[in-house]
């Protein structure tokens, strides 16, 4: 049966979006220069990857944090299955989503696959960059020419963001102009290789081009 969950007001979404903009600016600034209703699907999106990301830091045991994970994979089954949403505010801003057909539970599931098994072995390194970096993109375009691409540079720029490597990455091709918005703020790769995370200006202003040249 279809989704009857009520829609998020403009308050909750507002307050959605200034949660990621505190935890995940880079990708929030790019998700600035996507059109409306993409900009929100990827609000609800790096919410959810923030939810994930913070099991690590939430919990003291590793069953704990499994039973996170179970809930968040359970909850996508739901919305998958049409029934209504569970009473979290990132599930609601999902759940609008889902019902648009801009977010596929699925692809969203592998991202608690991913998390969870980051968190298990302990290991940064193994989270879903890429993943999350192709839903983003599809998002925004259907084909594109640059997942491989996303493939390489997404764990090259979160270690970098994670300060544990100085190493700049590969160097690609310019980023298609369709799926810009989902990855223009790798072109910050070159400020944390140098000097580590830029300022805010520094950010927009690094963002902005990339979104004009596709250069990252």
């Amino acid at each position: 049966m279809p989704n009857t969950t009520n829609p998020l007001s403009k308050t909750q979404w507002a307050a959605i979006d200034k949660r990621v903009r505190k935890v995940d600016e880079d990708r929030w600034i790019s998700s600035r220069y996507a059109p409306s209703a993409q900009r929100r699907a990827l609000t609800a999106l790096y919410a959810l990857a923030y939810e994930l990301a913070r099991v690590r830091l939430a919990v003291s045991e590793e069953t704990l944090g499994l039973i996170r994970f179970q809930w968040w994979r359970e909850a996508l089954t739901e919305l998958e299955e049409g029934k209504p949403a569970r009473e979290h505010d990132v599930c609601l801003a999902l759940a609008e989503e889902v019902a648009a057909g801009r977010l596929k539970p699925g692809a969203m599931q592998r991202l608690v696959d991913g998390y969870e098994a980051a968190f298990v072995a302990q290991d940064r390194s193994q989270e879903p960059e890429a993943w999350l970096a192709l839903i983003a993109a599809s998002l925004l375009a259907s084909h594109h020419d640059w997942a491989e691409e996303i493939r390489d540079v997404a764990p090259a720029y979160a270690a970098l963001r994670r300060s544990e490597t100085k190493a700049f990455g590969p160097h690609v091709k310019p980023v298609p102009k369709s799926i810009r918005p989902a990855v223009a703020h790798y072109r910050l790769r070159k400020h944390y290789s140098e000097k580590g995370e830029p300022d805010a200006v520094t950010k927009r202003l690094s963002i902005l081009k990339a979104i004009r040249t596709g250069q990252v």
